[in-house]
């Protein structure tokens, strides 16, 4: 006969057992903390935002379990200073990351001195741990390891196709997946995967520590390659919207694995869950020219109107924050670090965030948001917006859903409570607006005179009437060459249709003037946008001739000052002389390399010529 022994513990027993028990279940009194970041969804992806035609139920659940906010905003519309503004609380100027970083083997990225959410976890007793995407640098002083996070798997750059992990948007090919700041090799196996279980891992692993977990997943971003299962699900869905549709299920399914992790382990209702897309959907040709949908709003990725930078986000802290709540104020990603500070109880924020403490509002929904402007610039393109105004600098609508007039556009204003679809520039019925807000702008830090458009004033030369043929290729996106000699100077934007551009290489053309003529000076416009890559021509040289056939010997042009400048401006490079002639053969020369000191250092130069200027 078996016999069973029970153990009956004595009073001294039983109170001790119960302190044990206390101590194991209050040990960790901190949140953990997720920052899920997505790569290029649209602005109104997920079921929860109103697409009918997506299917994300976790994701969709996640924001019943707390705050989704319909006017929450990223500091630029695309993915590297997106991500340095979210991970310093700075506007991307201030975090030293104005554009995408570079690709090229240990280039620097975010500044190491910069202060992240990550330092910041890990100062007040936290693990920290990044998966995905990086994007902030590829040097080993501005990997992940050295910008606070203990932990690192994923991959370095803008993006990798998701089975080889090669990175293969410029040569040469180059295979990009690490961990630790080691390369390992998962030839093969799905990198969406590869995260997935890595962050499960890492849950799994912190689950009776406080930890914090940015989970920066790589999709929607290009290449499209969602899982059979969704593929097959979207298999009657108009290309590339199906495929697009079928990768935001695809992250979909892994938050559900996450979810699921957490609610096994006990700690979901001790971790607060923030979800984020880093920019607006892409309509680059690698995206297919589309897939995403901005709903309402104009614009997508690389755009400053609405579906560039207002993005799908939610808050979730079940049991301890509002559930179930839709939030319409204004929120900003660099408002995360001061807001999850205060959130998990730390007192030793930063003093120099740009971002606010927007806590209080989201304990108490229906509160009015402390943010009521911010400041956008990326490129050429800025905004400002100020409550429910907003002013644009030189607008882009990557989206292409209406027509943009350079000069009648290159200062645009909108009222959002009026017109979330920012359609109708009110720029002309409301001056006095434009004023302000221009104000507020140059204001800012960032904000300068030469930022502002300036009205086109015709120019008055000999080249106008001639006639010009190029002798060395042209990039295919720049061969309206007749813009070279139609007496006007372009806006502070490459993109504008006003400029001729090269990358690397020189350009030479030869202008006939139909007549001989006496040449005293000869100019050339160009523009400096450093934040674009593109700089000043290093010279120009010139050579005459009367038959168009035997040339002079050739003349150098003054030599750019301005190439190592930081700013973004328009200029011109001349050359003096005293020749009669009819053709002139002019060569624009390429300085080559980005110099040293640019983020983009090692990679091509680009330069922009706007008018040859013959006087």
């Amino acid at each position: 006969m078996k016999i069973n022994f029970i153990f009956l513990p004595n009073k001294i027993q039983l109170s001790l057992l119960l302190i044990g028990i206390s101590l194991h279940c209050f040990t960790q009194t901190k949140p953990n903390v997720i920052v899920i970041y997505t790569d290029d969804q649209g602005a109104i992806d997920l079921g929860c935002y109103g697409a009918s035609d997506i299917y994300s139920p976790n994701i969709d659940k996640l924001a019943k379990q707390g705050t989704r906010f319909t006017q929450a905003y990223v500091a630029a519309p695309v993915c590297a200073p997106s991500r340095a503004a979210l991970l310093t609380g700075k506007y991307p100027q201030n975090a030293g990351v104005n554009g995408n970083t570079s690709h090229v083997p240990n280039s620097h990225g975010m500044p190491n001195d910069q202060y992240t959410l990550a330092e910041l976890f890990k100062d007040n007793g936290y693990k920290t741990g990044h998966i995905g995407k990086w994007h902030l640098g590829m040097s080993a002083e501005t990997s992940p390891n050295a910008q606070g996070f203990d932990y690192s798997f994923g991959h370095l750059r803008g993006c990798i196709d998701n089975y080889s992990h090669y990175f293969f948007w410029a040569g040469p090919n180059v295979h990009d997946l690490y961990e630790n700041g080691k390369e390992v090799f998962y030839d093969g196996e799905y990198f969406p995967d590869l995260a997935s279980d890595k962050a499960l891992k890492y849950v799994e692993d912190h689950k009776e520590i406080p930890f914090f977990m940015y989970y920066a997943i790589n999709m929607p971003h290009y290449p499209y390659q969602p899982t059979d299962k969704w593929r097959n699900y979207y298999k009657d869905v108009e290309k590339p919207r199906g495929d697009y549709a079928a990768f935001i299920s695809t992250i979909d399914e892994r938050i559900g694995f996450l979810m699921d992790k957490l609610e096994t382990l006990g700690i979901r209702d001790n971790t607060i869950i923030v979800y984020q897309s880093d920019n607006g959907h892409s309509t680059e040709t690698r995206a297919f020219n589309g897939g995403g949908n901005p709903g309402p709003y104009r614009g997508a990725k690389s755009s400053l109107f609405e579906g560039g930078i207002r993005l799908p986000t939610i808050l979730s802290w079940t049991n301890n924050l509002p559930q179930n709540v839709v939030n319409n104020e204004f929120f900003m990603n660099i408002d995360w670090l001061p807001t999850l500070a205060t959130l998990c109880g730390f007192n030793n924020l930063p003093k120099d965030v740009d971002g606010l403490d927007l806590s209080e509002m989201i304990k108490t929904p229906n509160s009015v948001s402390q943010r009521t402007e911010a400041f956008w610039k990326y490129g050429n393109q800025w905004a400002v917006r100020n409550n429910n105004w907003k002013l644009m600098g030189y607008p882009k609508d990557t989206s292409n859903k209406g027509k943009l007039d350079l000069e009648q556009d290159a200062l645009f204003l909108s009222n959002l409570d009026d017109d979330i679809s920012e359609i109708k520039n009110l720029a002309t019925q409301y001056p006095e607006k434009v004023e302000a807000l221009k104000t507020k702008f140059l204001a800012w830090e960032h904000g300068f005179e030469t930022d502002i458009p300036k009205k086109t004033k015709p120019l008055n030369h000999l080249g106008i009437n001639g006639e010009i043929k190029a002798t060395t290729e042209l990039d295919n996106r720049y061969k309206n060459i007749e813009i070279l000699i139609d007496g006007k100077r372009g806006y502070l934007d490459y993109g504008s249709g006003q400029w001729i551009g090269q990358e690397g290489n020189d350009l030479e053309f030869i202008l006939d003037l139909n007549e001989t003529k006496t040449i005293l000076e000869v100019a050339i416009g160009y523009l400096h946008n450093p934040s674009n890559w593109v700089f000043s021509p290093k010279f120009f040289e010139v050579a005459f001739s009367n038959d168009g056939v035997n040339f002079s010997k050739t003349m150098q042009s003054e030599i750019s000052k301005t190439i190592n400048n930081k700013h973004n401006f328009t200029d011109t490079l001349s050359m003096s002389t005293n020749e009669k002639t009819r053709y002139i053969k002019l060569t624009i020369k390429n300085i080559g390399d980005i110099p040293e000191g640019h983020i983009g250092v090692g990679n091509l130069c680009w330069f922009f010529i706007d008018e040859i200027i013959i006087k």
